[in-house]
């Protein structure tokens, strides 16, 4: 009897590893959990493409935008533990929405297994042409002039943040306006319907850049390397900063030897020329590391977060 339990563990064992070393032989089902044409798609967009050139394997995205990212997180968790679905995801859903909701679809550690970060950048802070400011500081004296009449629109937890950080810090009375995906946040700026968001640059430099709308600062705490000409919010506000960022994850349960593996690709991915040539047109850094690293990082976010969360009252009821 012993010698059938050892060598049951013995061939329970040796399943990863020789999975490892097969894998992947079959399509990979990447869960972006924003719509299509935000960042986090455009990112995963990417990714999916190199891995698919790595491996010969179709890897495809599939978008399940809504509810802060928790439809996508909640499909992503409870996938099989195979490595053959993955989830393309930012701090929205691993370290702000667990401080804003009692109750989650998922647990943003417990239901995961890091795998690596992706990029990371600012955001910039626009408004839309006819709002009577060009400055940070101008925009702060309308905002005081006018407590609790200009709108924010956010379609995501790190805008919404942003928002919500800068409002606190620069004492003034905002109207937050949820969306459900950033891209129709910019639209309805472009279309005159709310005054300001702070939008990742995937969406919001082309209409900046254009002229479709009006850029006033980043949200990074010195000026942006590409976008000098704009001011760091924290050059009026002191100590402000809103760093966003991606990463990939695997359901809870996935072997590490696969895990290994997806590691590898993905740091193959991200120095890929293909997203190489992303970075380049987002102004996003590359940001890959061990799932060790990936771990570290998302902890440190997740404290940072609360703090903002709570002092911004962002909790919902």
């Amino acid at each position: 009897m012993m010698r059938f339990l050892t060598c049951l563990l013995v061939g329970i064992l040796q399943v990863a590893p020789l999975a490892a070393q097969d894998f992947p032989n079959r399509p990979i089902h990447i869960i972006s959990p924003f719509g299509p044409g935000t960042a986090t798609d455009t990112v995963a967009r990417v990714i999916g493409a190199e891995l698919t050139r790595l491996t010969g394997q179709a890897a495809v995205v599939d978008n399940k935008p809504g509810a802060e990212g928790q439809i996508g997180a909640q499909a992503a968790a409870t996938a099989a533990p195979d490595g053959y679905t993955i989830f393309v995801t930012t701090q929205t859903t691993q370290s702000i929405n667990q401080h804003v909701y009692k109750k989650l679809m998922y647990d943003p550690v417990k239901s995961f297994e890091p795998i690596s970060g992706l990029s990371g950048g600012a955001q910039m802070v626009m408004v839309r042409n006819d709002l009577p400011v060009k400055t940070i500081p101008e925009f702060i004296a309308l905002a005081k002039a006018q407590p609790g009449k200009l709108t924010f629109g956010s379609g995501n937890g790190s805008a919404r943040g942003a928002a919500e950080l800068f409002r606190i810090m620069a004492k003034v009375d905002l109207l937050g306006v949820p969306y459900k995906t950033q891209p129709q946040v910019v639209a309805d700026l472009l279309g005159g319907r709310i005054d300001v968001t702070f939008s990742d640059f995937t969406v919001g430099l082309p209409p900046v850049r254009d002229g479709r709308a009006r850029g006033l600062g980043v949200t990074s705490l010195e000026r942006y390397p590409g976008l000098e000409q704009y001011p760091a919010v924290a050059e009026f506000v002191p100590g402000y900063e809103s760093r966003p960022w991606n990463a990939v994850y695997a359901p809870a349960g996935t072997p590490r030897p696969i895990i290994d593996k997806l590691n590898a690709l993905i740091r193959e991915a991200v120095a890929s020329e293909a997203y190489r040539n992303l970075l380049k047109t987002t102004l996003a850094v590359p940001f890959p590391c061990s799932p060790e690293e990936l771990a570290a990082f998302q902890a440190k976010e997740t404290i940072k977060w609360g703090e903002i969360v709570r002092t911004a009252g962002m909790q919902e009821p």
